[in-house]
Order: structure tokens, then sequence, then C-alpha cells
């Protein structure tokens, strides 16, 4: 390779390709240089005016577009998206990510090494580079939730060997890290005893509990961030991935006058089917930062060279001789539409779509059939108590996000089983009724058979029933519901699918959308599968669901590491004070 890059620049041989008639976009020196691009053996072997007598095997009309660097998602979940790595390259690569750092802890909750062990095989010989990090934290609320697998540090070290795998993945359990957790400091240690990159976690921490857990080697957080929190975490050295939900013009402006550049960079982290679908991926960042006030040759430095860097991908991340030609053709850098993308010099992509096949590869058997629960019933879904009336301690949630409080709540026993309409507890004062929705968790995994029903408030027109298997972390079956009939049904839905996400009223299914793979994953195309979504979002509307989205609901109210109350196929969990609360506090005759 060496040679034939020297010769072609030399002009002892012909490049490859050339794309002529670029404006090239140097993120290292914030340049915009008209030229053209001479490729050798997927590489970058020389930028500028080629002349024409510089001859190629192909020859590509730039049309005086931009050419950038391809884009890398720096810390990002593949399950999130809920489709195989094979179709997810081929909804993000005509978008112009080319590479992502990928934590798959969700399919390691589900099937422990196996299930991380099955995803460095399937994103294998994709035209999509994909890294992979050890998950570091399964379950990521031990002694609170039961997940499929319990990862140890020799765990941790058995997976970092992996072909394929990067790193360590994001360490959530940040107070344990704090406190010299035995577990969490066993696995630091086998980290960096590899030498490898490791991720953090940490939303909460800052001050000398931030500097305590930045020596450990932690260096790079995906998590809060406001201008404090980001100036605090770069003075620690580290590195700091914004999502789109931290933006904000004040941020921004801070970023683009930090003096840190080098360490700033842009991450996805979730990629939830209908954001992907509507919005994009990497190149919805750059769009949504540029009109947020972030310098454009800031927001394409941070997805591109910086990433790379961190990535330690020192072979990309720029368009600049001995880097890989993965390449991103457009009219605008304030839209970020890609109108043809190359990776490692061949055209992959052109107008939205994919120019070469992607490698279908079959899941093996066994991650399918992850279900260890049969049928259920409505009995299944009652919460009972003794005397005529329960104090119950509900999850309030907002609205908006996955954040929700706890209250109190008189409700009537009829029958031995507490009901949803009841009134608010309160000192003194006039009562306020409210109709509360019930919620239930059903551990799937084997030999358990553990379950926990709960109430949430702020959901008092929700008529119906949802269904899911994919519940961070731990994915067992979660159901919400305002009748324990169309919860049985929704959840028998999902059963039989082998995973999922059902939706049933008045015994009518209005959506339903089959996970067969580890409950987590189908082999849908994104368009297909956006589609499932929005029929979703629809029957939501239908049923009342008050929530402005149904994946963030469904999913995260029975993340125990998520504020301040949740429910787990443990039970009632104080994420504050890192407890049980009874769904019962007491009966009164």
């Amino acid at each position: 390779m060496v040679r034939s890059l020297v010769d072609a620049v030399m002009g002892r041989r012909s490049y490859d390709r050339i794309i002529r008639n670029v404006r090239v976009v140097n993120v290292y020196t914030e340049e915009i240089v008209p030229g053209d691009i001479g490729i050798v053996d997927g590489m970058v072997a020389c930028v500028g005016d080629l002349g024409d007598d510089a001859a190629a095997g192909e020859v590509v009309d730039g049309k005086g577009r931009f050419a950038v660097p391809g884009f890398i998602d720096s810390h990002m979940h593949l399950e999130s998206s809920m489709m195989t790595p094979a179709n997810f390259t081929a909804a993000v690569v005509p978008l112009g990510t080319v590479a992502v750092a990928a934590d798959p802890h969700e399919i390691a909750n589900v099937m422990g090494k196996r299930g991380v062990e099955i995803l460095c095989e399937m994103t294998r010989d994709l035209p999509l580079q994909v890294s992979i990090m050890a998950p570091s934290t399964v379950p990521s609320a031990p002694g609170f939730e039961t997940a499929g697998a319990n990862l140890e540090a020799e765990d941790v070290k058995e997976i970092l060997s992996y072909d394929g795998v990067l790193g360590l993945g994001e360490v959530m359990d940040f107070n344990g890290v704090v406190a010299s957790d035995e577990k969490m400091t066993a696995i630091i240690d086998a980290a960096r005893e590899t030498g490898c990159l490791m991720d953090a976690h940490v939303p909460l921490l800052k001050g000398r509990s931030l500097q305590a857990f930045a020596s450990t080697g932690l260096d790079c957080d995906h998590t809060y961030m406001d201008v404090d929190s980001v100036a605090e975490k770069l003075r620690c050295g580290m590195w700091v991935q914004i999502q789109e939900r931290y933006f904000t013009p004040e941020l921004m402006a801070y970023l683009n006058e930090s003096p840190a550049q080098g360490r700033i960079l842009l991450a996805t982290d979730d990629v939830p089917i209908s954001r992907l679908a509507e919005h994009g991926h990497v190149d919805h960042l750059i769009r949504k930062a540029i009109s947020m006030g972030l310098k454009p040759m800031n927001a394409y430095r941070y997805v591109t060279v910086n990433a790379a860097e961190r990535l330690r991908m020192y072979r990309s991340g720029g368009i600049a001789p001995g880097k890989r030609a993965d390449i991103v053709l457009m009219d605008s850098l304030e839209q970020a539409e890609a109108s043809a993308v190359f990776c490692g010099g061949e055209l992959t992509a052109e107008n939205g779509k994919l120019t070469v096949p992607v490698p279908e590869k079959p899941f093996p058997p066994d991650a399918f059939h992850t279900l260890s629960l049969g049928m259920l019933e409505a009995a299944d879904f009652r919460l009972m108590a003794e005397g005529k009336r329960a104090l119950v301690n509900v999850m309030v949630q907002d609205g908006k996000t996955s954040r929700t409080v706890p209250r109190q709540a008189w409700c009537p026993v009829k029958d031995g089983c507490v009901e949803r309409d009841g009134v608010w507890a309160r000192e003194k004062g006039e009562e306020i009724p409210c109709r509360l929705a019930k919620m239930a968790v059903f551990n799937r995994y084997p030999e358990n058979g553990r379950r926990s029903i709960g109430f949430l408030g702020n959901l008092d027109e929700f008529r119906g029933a949802i269904a899911t298997t994919y519940a961070h972390d731990c994915h067992n079956l979660t159901v919400y519901g305002s009748s324990d009939e169309d919860m049985a049904a929704a959840a028998n839905l999902v059963i039989r699918s082998g995973g999922g996400v059902a939706a049933v009223k008045d015994g009518r299914v209005l959506a339903h959308i089959p996970l067969p793979i580890a409950g987590l994953l189908c082999e849908d195309r994104m368009e297909v599968l956006a589609e499932k979504f929005e029929n979703l979002t629809r029957a939501a509307e239908e049923m009342k669901l008050n929530h402005e989205e149904v994946l963030t609901f469904i999913t995260l109210m029975a993340l125990a590491v998520s504020p301040e109350i949740k429910l787990t196929d443990m039970g009632l969990v104080d994420v504050v004070h890192k407890c049980f609360v009874p769904c019962v506090e007491k009966t009164e005759e």
C-alpha cells in the first residue's frame, strides 16, 4: 500500500479514483480548500490541484460540492434502533455516518457474554465500521433488578479480548466507583490492565467526587451537560460527548470559545427508530448544533477528527494524505445532507440510497425464544391488599421525560384488590381525586418467576394497555394499563412474539411490533419498522397516554438508575436513597 500511495502522488502510477472539483473541508486547519482528492487502496493519497493529466481508474465529478470527512458516532447503542446491524447500516451510511462505537449493554443484559459475542459477529464486514465497547454495568442496579446475566470482572476481561472490542463501555454505577465498590473496582482494574479506552456515565458528580471518578481513567462522559458541567469535566481532562437533548444556545456559545476544542464530541447515545427515520443520525446533530449557534467547522470537527482521536482511529477522521478515504459530498455545510458517501474510497451511497450490498447474516438460533414466560391472566395484574382502603406509593411521571417523583394516594380495596380510582393523600384540606394507571414487571428469565405490580400517576385519561420487552436496562416484560384484561392481552401478544411491543384497547390490538431477536431487535428495514412505530404513536394517542414520547415512557419506567422512583421485577425502588419502598404503605378498615 505504501508504495502505491507514494507512486500515485509522484505520478509513477495512476490513482484508483479521483474526486475532482470539490471544496475540501480541512478539519485540521479549519480551512475550505478547492481542489481534487486522489484515492489509492481506499486511502487518501493526495489533496489539491492534481492537474488535468493525473490518471485514474475512475473520475468522479464533485460538481463544486463540499467534501467533508465521514461522520463518526463516538457513543451509541445499536439495539436502541431495534434493527439488525445490517439494517442499521443501510439506514445511516447514506446519511454520512461511516463509523460508530457501540455499547451493547442491552443485549448483554439479556444474553450476557453470548449477546456481545453475537453482536461482534453481526457487525463484521459491513460498510459501516463498528467498534464494540464491553458492557461494564450488567445489571445496572445490582440488588434492585434481575437481568439475564451478571457480568463480573473476569467476564468483562474476556469480552475485552474479543475481536472488534475497543474498550470498556460506560460505567453507570458512578456511586459505586466513588465508594470503591469491590465489583466496580475490579472491573475498572481489569480494563486498565489492557490499556483500553474506558467510558464514563456521570450525570450527577461534581467537585471532589468527580475528580475521584476521573482518577480511575474513566475519562469520557455523555450524560448531563450544561456549561458548568462541561467546563468542570474538561478541567478534569475528560472528553465530553454532547447529546442533542443538552443542546442550548448558551452551551453552543461556550463550546465555540472553549480552549479544549480537541476534547469535545457530539454523540447520539440512543437512536430510536422514529427519530432516525424522521430526522437522521449524526447529520441531524450537525444541523441542530449549527442552528443553535455552533460554528459549522466545530460541528464537523466534533464528529470527525475529534471522534477518531477519541476512538484511536488514527487513520480516520480527516481528508488528508494517508487517511482512510471516508468522504461525504454535500451542497451545504449548514444542511449537512449527504449527496454521496464514500467508505474506504468506494462509492457506498448516493442520493440517500446504498449503492453496495450489505451482507445479510442470520442471527443464531439462541438469539430467539429468549422469554421464559407462560401465558398470563388478568388476575396476574392485581395488586392484593387487606382492609377497605390502601395507602399506595405512586410513581408520578411528568409527561415529557423519564423522571418520576413519589406521591401517595388512598385507593379503595375491593374483594382484596386495590382499585385504581382514589384520592391523593393530604395532611389536610380538600381531597383531590386521582385515577391511577397500573404498571407490572414480570421477570422474563429462567427459574425466577418474580413479578411486581405498582401504580403510575398523571395518566388519568389513559385507557388500554401497552406491553414491551424493550425496557431498560434488564428488559423484563413491562406492562402499563388501565385494565387488567387489556394488560394480559397485550402481554400475551408480546410473549407469543418472542418479545416486542403491543398496544391493546378494549380487547382490540391497536399496534404490534414483534422483536423476536433477544426481545430487542427485528429484521425489518428502517422504513417498515418506522411505520410500525408510527402506528404505535397513533395507538398511544387513541389511548390518551399522557407523554410526549411513547418510546421514552414505555422503555424507561423500569430503569432503576433513573430518578426518582421506579418499578422493577423486585419491587418499587427509591432511586435517590437506593432502597425499596412498599407499593402498599398501609391499609385501613
